[in-house]
């Protein structure tokens, strides 16, 4: 075999070798970034919270933009009432016996929805759907105070405000120690800040719809 013949086989091995290798070194680091994603997916503190209510029988949640946009949440058992606000409209329902009630306070009339109960499990069934999604870590002030935050992309769930048209979602869940203590939900377009507040404390008179009501 001629000289040349040699340097165009040796440089060909050596060609095919570094692809190997590189072929190695893509496969491992990959496998890392996918085992530290779901890593970060399974110790989330979005998780915690999620089995934390759980096993809870009742408590309460109070997410909060403003005195106009804010939006009470107890749950007791089998029974929850949500009062909301959006832009200064209030809204009241009580959820029990497979029914929502609708709670009107200006007539003192209520309406019956029979066989709906879609948000007797609003809070946890919304952690549920992303306690084992992949997010991403980071730290900002908010309020003059810093925080670690869990951020999950295209999530708008907790957001009161309408973020249905806009562009690149995402929502970040801040952290004190391990207490959530806001919820931020950003798009291109806009954001909206809500201070979260979890509580033991449950008013069983929430669940009873008032007896001077009448049904509309």
């Amino acid at each position: 075999m001629d000289k040349k013949k040699k340097i165009i086989l040796v440089t060909v091995i050596a060609i095919l070798v570094l692809l190997v290798v590189a072929g190695i070194i893509c496969y491992v680091v990959s496998n890392n970034n996918n085992s530290n994603a779901q890593g970060q997916s399974n110790n989330s503190n979005i998780l915690s919270l999620y089995n934390e209510l759980q096993q809870k029988s009742g408590y309460s949640v109070s997410l909060s933009k403003d005195e106009n946009n804010k939006m009470y949440f107890v749950k007791k058992d089998n029974e929850t009432y949500i009062d909301t606000i959006y832009n200064g409209v209030e809204s009241k329902y009580i959820i029990k016996d497979g029914n929502t009630y609708l709670l009107m306070d200006d007539s003192k009339t209520y309406y019956t929805y029979s066989n709906n109960q879609i948000d007797l499990n609003k809070i946890t069934n919304t952690l549920n759907t992303i306690k084992d999604l992949e997010y991403q870590k980071g730290k900002e002030e908010v309020n003059g105070k810093n925080y670690n935050y869990e951020e999950y992309e295209a999530l708008t769930d907790f957001a009161l405000e309408d973020f249905s048209n806009d562009r690149n979602i995402r929502t970040r869940f801040y952290f004190d120690n391990n207490d959530l203590v806001y919820i931020k939900t950003i798009s291109d377009e806009k954001e909206e800040l809500l201070s979260f507040e979890l509580s033991d404390g449950v008013d069983d008179n929430l669940f009873e719809i008032p007896s001077d009501y009448t049904e509309g």
